[in-house]
């Protein structure tokens, strides 16, 4: 009870330091609202070409903009723990005599609370927009429970990240790392209508995987044969980054 109670502590802190700063917390918004306008309407006539899994492509890009504001929320995470360090506040925590996990925990927790606050905004977006979740509210919880959960994975890169480089110049450009995994994807169209060499990549990146069972949720309904690839990638990528972020936590803090 006393790590939970450390790490609720320093998990408020975290939030209302996040909270404090609205432009970041706008930022997301904005950035959605922009993908919609830039890529929605204009890329409207996609949905006409036969094969194409939905009839409205805005529906079909929603789970590209949640996925992309949750990839993209690593590297804030690690600006935020930057942050942390350079100011010294960091190294206080690790004098403190609380359990050094709990700051750990704290800021993963952290990163799902951002990605949540973040995926429903995109959502809320794409509603006001038209677009119908095949799966009801109960598909909207889950893709809202699957968003956080992903971005508790992508905020162990940025925990990573921050620990290993220590360098405000390498984490504030590091949303070009996370670019690749966000658009080597069947983002703005189906990986069936893909060809060449791209859509080899495609089937290597796991966050595919992840997007295609989120997608799925939106414009199908509940596809399994869809949903549990994604859902296992999912799972395997949490658990594998939640360790990695783990082990390099205790040897930078030892």
């Amino acid at each position: 009870m006393k790590i939970m109670r450390e790490t609720w502590f320093i998990y408020r802190r975290n939030v209302q330091v996040w909270l404090a700063q609205p432009a970041m917390v706008a930022a997301s918004v904005f950035t959605a609202a922009f993908m919609f306008l830039l890529f929605g309407a204009p890329l409207s006539g996609i949905a006409n070409i036969p094969g194409f899994p939905s009839d409205d492509y805005q529906a079909f890009l929603t789970g590209m903009v949640i996925v992309m504001v949750v990839v993209f929320n690593g590297a804030d995470v690690a600006m935020a723990l930057l942050t942390d360090m350079l100011s010294g506040y960091f190294d206080k925590l690790l004098l403190a005599p609380i359990n050094r996990f709990s700051i750990l925990m704290g800021a993963l927790l952290v990163a799902g609370t951002r990605s949540l606050a973040q995926v429903v905004a995109v959502i809320g977006i794409a509603l006001a927009l038209g677009v119908r979740f095949e799966t009801g509210i109960l598909g909207i919880a889950t893709v809202v429970i699957a968003a956080s959960i992903f971005g508790i994975a992508f905020g162990c890169i940025g925990i990573m990240m921050a620990l290993k480089t220590k360098s405000v110049q390498l984490t504030q450009t590091s949303w070009i790392m996370f670019m690749p995994v966000t658009f080597l994807t069947s983002a703005f169209m189906p990986r069936e209508l893909l060809t060449g060499w791209f859509k080899v990549a495609v089937s290597f990146n796991p966050v595919e995987y992840v997007l295609v069972g989120i997608r799925a949720i939106i414009i199908e309904g509940w596809v399994w044969d869809s949903i549990a690839p994604g859902l296992y990638v999912l799972v395997g990528m949490t658990v594998g980054l939640i360790s990695a972020a783990t082990w390099m936590y205790r040897r930078a803090t030892v």
